[in-house]
């Protein structure tokens, strides 16, 4: 598990580094797959949850690539716990909320993760840094093939892998941008952009995807269609439209910073005074003030601080690392009063 007390430590796709990364904050490539054989998840009783999840751990638990990967079984992990690795991104809120045996493999910089006995018996994902959908799935197409020797997935000629549910079935693929668009949406031009990508069949949900809402201009995008094209097909459509949007939201703060730049420093220096000045932050604050300090660094109006102090500053934010961090449980009061104090601790005065 990631450890949380050193303020350097951060998951690999929050290091804030990588291509593109002004305005992609990370790429996910995930799999969905189901064993042939079993019961599906959505269908099984507890009895076979357990004889898919123990058939998958002692696969996987033999292979090489996986002896520095922790396995964590969510049967066997407090609530907090389970809570801190959702906010990690390496597990899933659906996963936080089925029952029996169920976990996730993690390496130990959050870059790969295997979800298993969510929606599907597998979930196999890669999360890296800015815009990289050709590294994650080459990554991920590997463990694909290797856990695809080894345990039999269910798969039919006509419709491909077969899924709980059929809008994942086919290739199973999920390719998932996590994007900062504050230009887009100061610009007032972000639903007309993202009206346009979802033309171009791309969703749109919020900082933890499915369920999740849009805080602090952090919006995740990925492909709607999982059938009918290859893998390759869907990385290129997907990738094109989210190219586009880079495109957009980077005219946008050029726009910003040509007709209101005085506007937006304001807006900037505003935001970094509350965070080095407020006594009780929300989660919803915290991203909204980090992301408009955010757009200060990236457009280079201000150099107070670095992007990856304000990646930290928000993970750690987060209710389950907060509580990590400060080794005892929080109630929401509390929760609120030592987020604001760890935004004054990590941001040198203005």
């Amino acid at each position: 598990m990631i450890r949380v007390e050193s303020p350097e430590t951060l998951p690999a796709w929050l290091s804030g580094e990588g291509p593109d990364s002004d305005v992609v904050v990370s790429t996910r490539v995930r799999l969905a797959r189901c064993l042939a054989g079993h019961q599906f998840p959505a269908t099984a009783s507890l009895k076979h949850r357990t004889a898919a999840f123990d058939e998958i751990v002692s696969v996987m638990t033999k292979l090489p690539r996986y002896e520095r990967c922790e396995l964590f079984n969510f049967m066997q992990c407090e609530r907090l716990h389970q809570e801190f690795l959702v906010e990690n991104r390496v597990a899933s809120l659906d996963l936080l909320h089925a029952e029996g045996d169920r976990g996730v493999l993690v390496d130990d910089v959050s870059r790969l993760s295997i979800i298993i006995n969510e929606e599907d018996h597998l979930r196999l994902q890669c999360l890296d840094c800015g815009y990289r959908p050709g590294d994650t799935w080459r990554v991920l197409s590997e463990v694909d093939n290797e856990i695809g020797g080894h345990l039999v997935f269910a798969f039919d000629k006509r419709r491909g892998f077969l899924t709980s549910c059929p809008t994942n079935s086919g290739t199973g693929l999920r390719v998932s941008f996590l994007m900062h668009l504050p230009g887009l949406i100061l610009t007032k031009t972000v639903d007309s952009v993202l009206q346009g990508a979802s033309q171009m069949g791309i969703a749109v949900r919020g900082f933890f995807g499915e369920h999740s809402c849009v805080v602090g201009s952090f919006f995740q995008l990925s492909n709607q269609a999982t059938m009918g094209r290859s893998e390759e097909e869907f990385l290129r459509s997907t990738g094109e439209a989210v190219g586009e949007v880079i495109r957009c939201e980077r005219r946008a703060r050029q726009t910003i910073l040509r007709d209101a730049k005085a506007e937006l420093g304001d807006k900037v220096y505003r935001a970094y005074g509350i965070l080095i000045y407020a006594r009780s932050l929300s989660m919803d604050e915290l991203l909204n003030l980090t992301s408009a300090v955010r757009l200060g660094v990236e457009s280079g109006i201000f150099g107070r601080v670095s992007v990856r102090v304000l990646n930290r500053m928000i993970l750690l934010g987060m209710p389950a690392h907060l509580q990590f961090y400060c080794g005892r449980e929080l109630n929401e009061e509390e929760c609120a009063s030592r987020r604001a104090e760890l935004a004054r601790e990590m941001l040198p005065p203005s």
